[in-house]
């Protein structure tokens, strides 16, 4: 069991209020959800010969960080390219009403041949915020409607980018940080530049950003010991009830079965293969007063992003709003314990400001050989008022 808790330890979210913080954004940008300090955003960059990751940090209003990540890899001539890494911090002047580089500093010592790719930052810096600032003010997207897949859904802008082969289609989402753009899809319909992760560093001692790893160095690292066929057991209801206020209480159900431990009043497992967390949590109410879309892209957007080393695989992203529920089926990496797992949650809206929330993590293998049986036990969670 030590090792199950060691192994879960940064799968867990702490949801607790959500308090109110000193929120920046991009100089000239209109938004209605500011940048917070920490948050940053990583593209798949596809307009380069090898593949390629660009990361952009937001530390406060005058002060960004750029990373540009390679990894090693083969060309087709047989050719061995070693990784490659650049980190560069740049001041702005949060007065401008455009984007006014102040300042620079390398945080990687770079190489001759660094040249061009610095100087495709600072293009990408300047592009980027310009079509942020000419699109104005971005209205929340409405996932309740979603019909396209989640890295389509969003603000769809027709623009011409040289950099990418002229005509070009730019998405757009507020829960993405600091430019708030999903993706520039080329003339030709394919994926010229794409987010692949988002987060926000923890602390200082934080170093998810500058030491990333891009979801294609973990396809083949899935545990194949935990894809075991989970036999059936007697049913059991997984229950917590938490006091809403002095009158009321939210409650939430899980419909499981034997086979699921109790670990604590709010956390149970099956063995090392899964776990399931309820818990809930408060905005303040001047977030709450700000309308049931606004909490909800807040939602998203915090939930969406990555935990540390746990990063969140975009392109495997889906979410759906429906009435008083939001869901969030997501896959994570961690290059450090090379785990991949499987990470659903549902967020059930008890009050104008309260949200009950049920958090299932499973290891990918395991889920994908019992996805009959997980799903169904994630399907079943409900919450009610008594």
């Amino acid at each position: 069991m030590k090792r199950f808790f060691k192994f879960f330890a940064a799968a867990i979210f702490l949801f607790s209020l959500i308090r109110g913080e000193p929120l920046f954004a991009l100089p000239a940008v209109s938004r209605q959800i500011e940048d917070a300090s920490g948050e940053y955003v990583f593209y798949r960059d596809n307009s380069f010969t090898r593949e390629s990751y660009i990361g952009f940090l937001y530390y406060d209003e005058s002060t960004y960080e750029a990373k540009y990540f390679a990894p090693k890899t083969k060309t087709d001539s047989g050719e061995i390219l070693p990784a490659k890494n650049l980190q560069i911090l740049f001041s702005v002047n949060p007065a401008s009403q455009h984007l006014e580089l102040t300042g620079e500093r390398f945080v990687t010592l770079p190489l001759e041949e660094d040249t061009q790719i610095i100087n495709y930052i600072h293009d990408l810096l300047y592009e980027l915020t310009a079509r942020r600032i000419k699109l104005g003010a971005l209205d929340f997207t409405d996932y309740s409607k979603s019909k396209a897949d989640f890295l389509s859904e969003g603000k769809i802008v027709h623009d011409n980018y040289a950099q990418f082969g002229g005509n070009v289609t730019m998405i757009f989402d507020s829960i993405v940080p600091i430019f708030n753009l999903k993706k520039i899809v080329d003339y030709t319909g394919s994926d010229a530049f794409v987010i692949c992760t988002t987060g926000r560093l923890a602390s200082s001692q934080d170093k998810s950003f500058s030491e990333f790893v891009p979801p294609s160095a973990m396809k083949n690292s899935e545990e194949k010991k935990s894809d075991k066929k989970i036999k059936s057991a007697k049913a059991m209801q997984i229950e917590y009830t938490a006091q809403l206020n002095e009158k009321q209480n939210f409650r939430q159900e899980v419909n499981a079965d034997k086979n699921w431990q109790t670990q604590s009043e709010n956390m149970w497992t099956l063995g090392d293969s899964a776990f399931i967390f309820l818990s809930g949590f408060a905005f303040p109410q001047e977030i709450a007063q700000k309308g049931s879309d606004f909490v909800a892209a807040q939602i998203l957007r915090r939930y969406t992003a990555s935990n540390g080393y746990a990063y969140s695989d975009w392109s495997a992203l889906g979410v759906f709003v429906d009435g008083e529920k939001i869901k969030i089926n997501a896959s994570t990496y961690n290059p450090k314990t090379g785990r991949n797992l499987t990470d659903i949650k549902t967020f059930g809206r008890a009050a104008e400001n309260f949200y009950g929330c049920f958090s299932f993590s499973a290891f990918i293998e395991g889920y994908k050989k019992n996805r009959g049986y997980y799903d169904k036990i994630v399907k079943s969670y409900s919450f009610k008022i008594e």
